[in-house]
């Protein structure tokens, strides 16, 4: 139930209506305790798919929980990333591809132009951190293409 009406808060939220009446609903919740669930599935979803799709999951994770976001962030931050890990959305990726990877990519496109400001530097650090034990180290490969024209 809560992460239905967290989805419906969502979908509120960017077709621009009003969401008051939901955040009612959803005030009390425990964000932390919550934020476990979505970690679950966040390690599940982040070996399909790598690095640079997790890197925005994460930082809004981390935001959500330990970032200073209103309430209503966190519904959003929450929702969203639910949408996005959770096979089943308004446009599946299995049954229709790429069209279902590009709804969750724009959800998280309006997401981080909605939200990216409140995350700061210490949570971008902790994400390439936990990144680098998930993947290995990023490599640069600007710098790399610079050395090999030497």
């Amino acid at each position: 139930m809560l992460t239905t009406l967290c989805l419906l808060f969502l979908i509120y939220s960017i077709l621009k209506r009003p969401v008051g009446w939901l955040a009612k609903k959803l005030e009390t919740v425990d964000w932390k305790s919550l934020s476990q669930d979505a970690w679950e599935k966040i390690v599940h979803y982040s070996k399909k798919g790598g690095r640079s799709v997790c890197r925005p999951i994460l930082q809004l994770y981390y935001g959500m929980i330990e970032g200073d976001f209103t309430v209503l962030d966190k519904i959003l931050i929450y929702a969203g990333i639910i949408y996005v890990v959770v096979p089943g959305d308004l446009l599946p990726r299995k049954i229709l591809g790429f069209l279902g990877i590009l709804d969750d990519t724009c959800v998280l496109i309006w997401l981080f132009k909605k939200l990216g400001d409140g995350i700061g530097p210490d949570i971008v650090i902790k994400v390439e951190r936990i990144l680098d034990d998930w993947f290995g180290p990023e490599i640069v490969t600007a710098f790399v293409a610079d050395l090999s024209k030497e």
